[in-house]
This record gives C-alpha cells, structure tokens and sequence, in this order.
C-alpha cells in the first residue's frame, strides 16, 4: 500500500514537473518603459563634424511580448525617440534635434529561462516615422522637418534582464539609410554656398543611438 501511495506521489510529482517546464507560448507580457537615448550622427560630410557629439533625450513607450517558447519571444514596441546630434563650445551649441515614432520588432532570447531573473539578448529591426526635426544654435534654429525623409530603417540589438514585472534594458539603434535631403534643407534654412549650414552634394547622414530603459509589465 505504501509502495503504491509513493508511486502515486512520484508520477504527480512528475507531471507537475513536466507542467511546470511546458513552454509559454502566447502572450506573456505588455507594459511600459522609459528611459535615455543619447543620440549620434554618422555621417561622411566634414562640414557636419559640428554635430559628431552625443545628445541625450528622451526615449519611451509601450511593448508586448509574444512568447515562442521558453527562451524566444517576438516584442513588437512602440517608442518615442529622441535623435540628432551636437557639439559642445564655450558659448554656442549647434545641434541637430529629430523626434522619431519608432516601431522595433524585437527576437528576444532568455539565457536562463528557469529562475525569478531572466537575462536576455535580443536583435531586430525598426521603422520611425519622423515627427520633427530642426538645426540650429542656443540663439536660433531652423525647422528643417520637410527636409529630411520621412522614414527612418535601423537595426536594433542589446541585452537586459527581466525581473518579476519589471524589465531592464540596454540597445543600440544603429540607422541604415541616409535620413536627409541636403538640397531641400539648403532651400529651409536659406544657406548658399560658403555659408556656416550649407550642405554640399548629397551628404549621408544616419541617426544612431545608445539607450537605457526601464519599464513595468502589467
């Protein structure tokens, strides 16, 4: 009796073991986050040299998280994104400020997917949409959004940990395509040849950006 009371036990204790293993396959998982996007410009014109530092911004939104399996999951998200560029002297700080809507589509991979803390890895591309854009000095700017395309592709890959509801992220988004129209811009801004913002040829110009973020899962 005994025997068959353990034997009970041990195929229970089995089948709850081998439930608890199944893969999460579905939604497992929405929420926001929010963070800090130091921005960069690449670029292959010298004259923009003077827009080579980092600008910091905001960078922020909503995620959903599509399980797999255990330790892959597909993470659509939606993030407002500061871009651009600038460069630091003693009394004048050009910049180059760009808002993008940006749609990452996101292969998450869970290196430990057993335990309360789950590292992960994780690449994909992204879309954005330009919301505005504007060039200028701590005196003046010029709005220079209807020169600049209006889409943006870039390829999105970092690591973080999820943890319990919350998640940690770190990425770099680095641009692909040229996100400028230098003659259009030289006709905003008014620049002839010669002049501080003119843009010479056609000038290519990628946004890049590193960024921290934290979110809450709901």
């Amino acid at each position: 009796m005994k025997s068959r009371v353990l034997l009970v036990g041990v195929i229970l204790l089995f089948c709850f073991s081998a439930n608890a293993q199944l893969p999460a396959v579905g939604i497992t998982g929405k929420g926001v986050k929010l963070g800090v996007a130091f921005a960069t410009i690449s670029t292959d014109y010298d004259e923009l040299d003077d827009f080579l530092d980092s600008r910091g911004g905001f960078i922020g939104g909503a995620y959903l998280t599509y399980s797999l399996s255990r330790q892959f999951a597909l993470q659509p998200e939606i993030l407002y994104v500061a871009k651009g560029g600038e460069k630091d002297f003693f009394f004048v700080a050009p910049y180059w400020s760009s808002d993008y809507l940006e749609f990452p589509l996101l292969l998450k991979f869970s290196i430990v997917p057993a335990g309360p803390i789950h590292p992960i890895l994780f690449v994909g591309p992204a879309v954005s949409f330009l919301l505005s854009s504007e060039v200028g000095v701590s005196s003046y700017s010029y709005d220079v959004k209807d020169g600049m395309k209006s889409v943006d592709f870039s390829v999105v890959f970092g690591g973080g940990i999820d943890f319990k509801r919350f998640t940690f992220d770190v990425r770099y988004t680095m641009g692909l395509v040229n996100a400028i129209d230098a003659d259009k811009i030289n006709r905003l801004t008014g620049a002839e040849p010669n002049d501080y913002f003119y843009l010479e040829g056609d000038p290519s110009v990628e946004n890049a950006n590193f960024s921290v973020m934290i979110g809450v899962r709901f």
